[in-house]
């Protein structure tokens, strides 16, 4: 979690001997986003980017806090995501003395958190947050349906993650990878209809694409779950968790409809992870007092047992919370075999960058230390416009014309250009992990050296 993190507060999110870097991802994959640019959408992010590397210029038509589809050509389709970030983590502490809107002593709590008062009281101020963030999903709501565009306009709400609080976000179990997922059709499709089907965050830009009726490329891991290429349901979801900020563990999982089986591979640590940031929320300080003191139950305190067992196995169905590990439960062997098997392909298949430290994986992707650059943008002319090409494998291309007044705008180069006499094309070439090329402006000075007569 966060091995991009620039700037001078990073070194608070790593562990020692572990300093910023870009992950570079592989030449056939980019942001999905640039699908949809490429097919005529407007793309607009407001304005979280935990992408693991800079956001390449190529990926958005806007992004950051002022980002809005309202600034596009009037007509033009467009796809905006809006973070809102009042229910973050972060927000319990920071909103812990705004006004309780429930009575936390009504509010159920999960059998893995102590009854206290504090935790009551964060719990409480959860559901307020949650409440904030509600009206302000209706004010986006409202400004669709201003502009006339609610029956023309697909809404899709999801969050990050599952809970907020200790014990679930970070976590591989139910509590911290069950989210929610609202899709509204314009049209009624599918009206308070709940999916049964199985599916995963690496599905989510492949239905995207599939509902703007573009075709998932071969890259892509995920299955689109709706639209014109909904794929077969799965049969089973993965993932998994490494480095925490500066703590480290090391975790994957394989979850069915009923069943999830987890797989420790540092086995004589404890569950809990001494993680700064989270220390801040006064549950996860009372949480320590309570243990500290040995006031905490048998599911409580298993969080900060060590060993733990190198598997686990739950009956999700059966015991939502995850409280009883089966993994040692003879009535359960076929299943747990199952999974286990399942889980060993897929990492086998996936995971081979897991294989490594997080020092061996950063040399992977920065040789030597030293970030990729990519290789500044070629032109040709020709009778269909301006061609522009890099050598960088994998690379893309982010244009503007004449300058443009807004200078954060770029433009993504699709094919030809079809430029007027006297317009100025300036061109960056981008690659996620890379270094961007020089601004390389046509026509300049250097003419001669940027314009090519052929391909060569």
């Amino acid at each position: 979690m966060r091995n991009f993190a620039p700037g001078a507060k990073a070194s608070k999110y790593f562990p020692e001997g572990i300093s910023s870097y870009e992950v570079v991802l592989p030449v056939p994959v980019k942001c999905y986003t640039e699908y949809l640019r490429a097919a005529g959408y407007y793309c607009t992010n407001n304005s979280k980017t935990d992408y693991q590397f800079a956001p390449p210029l190529s990926a958005w038509d806007e992004n950051g806090k002022s980002a809005h589809w309202k600034n596009r050509t009037e007509g033009k389709p467009f796809f905006s995501i809006f973070n809102l970030e009042v229910t973050h983590e972060s927000k319990i502490w920071e909103r812990n003395s705004e006004p309780l809107i429930v009575d936390p002593w009504k509010i159920p709590l999960p059998p893995y958190f102590p009854d206290d008062p504090v935790v009551r009281h964060d719990f409480a101020i959860l559901y307020g947050n949650i409440h904030e963030m509600d009206k302000q999903v209706q004010n986006l709501i409202e400004e669709v349906k201003k502009a006339g565009l609610f029956d023309n306009t697909i809404i899709i709400f999801y969050s990050d993650n599952g809970g907020p609080f200790p014990l679930q976000k970070r976590e591989v179990n139910e509590r911290g990878t069950l989210v929610p997922f609202i899709i509204r059709f314009p049209d009624g499709f599918r009206k308070n209809e709940v999916e049964k089907q199985l599916c995963s965050f690496v599905d989510i830009p492949a239905t995207i694409l599939s509902l703007a009726d573009i075709k998932p490329p071969r890259s892509m891991h995920g299955r689109a779950f709706l639209g014109k290429y909904r794929a077969k349901p799965r049969q089973y979801v993965f993932g998994g968790r490494n480095r925490m900020d500066e703590q480290i563990d090391k975790q994957g999982f394989v979850r069915d409809r009923k069943y999830r089986y987890i797989r420790n591979y540092y086995s004589e640590k404890q569950g809990y992870m001494p993680i700064a940031y989270r220390l801040q929320m006064p549950m996860m300080k009372k949480i320590l007092e309570l243990h500290e003191e040995g006031n905490l139950n048998e599911v409580q305190e298993r969080w900060f047992k060590a060993p733990r067992p190198v598997e686990e196995f739950y009956d999700v169905e059966n015991d939502p919370h995850e409280v009883n590990n089966l993994i040692n439960n003879k009535a359960f062997f076929t299943e747990i075999e199952r999974l286990r098997k399942a889980y060993t392909r897929w990492d086998r298949s996936h995971n081979k960058l897991w294989q490594l430290t997080e020092a061996e994986c950063r040399e992977y992707f920065w040789p030597h230390n030293q970030q990729p650059t990519v290789k500044d943008p070629v032109f040709r002319e020709t009778d269909n416009g301006l061609m522009i090409k890099t050598e960088t494998r994998g690379a893309s291309m982010a244009y503007q014309t004449n300058a443009q007044n807004n200078k954060n705008r770029w433009n993504l180069y699709t094919g030809p250009i079809k430029n007027k006499k006297g317009d100025t094309i300036t061109v960056v070439a981008v690659r996620a992990g890379y270094k961007n090329s020089k601004k390389v402006v046509f026509p300049d000075s250097n003419d001669k050296k940027r314009v090519q007569n052929g391909d060569k």
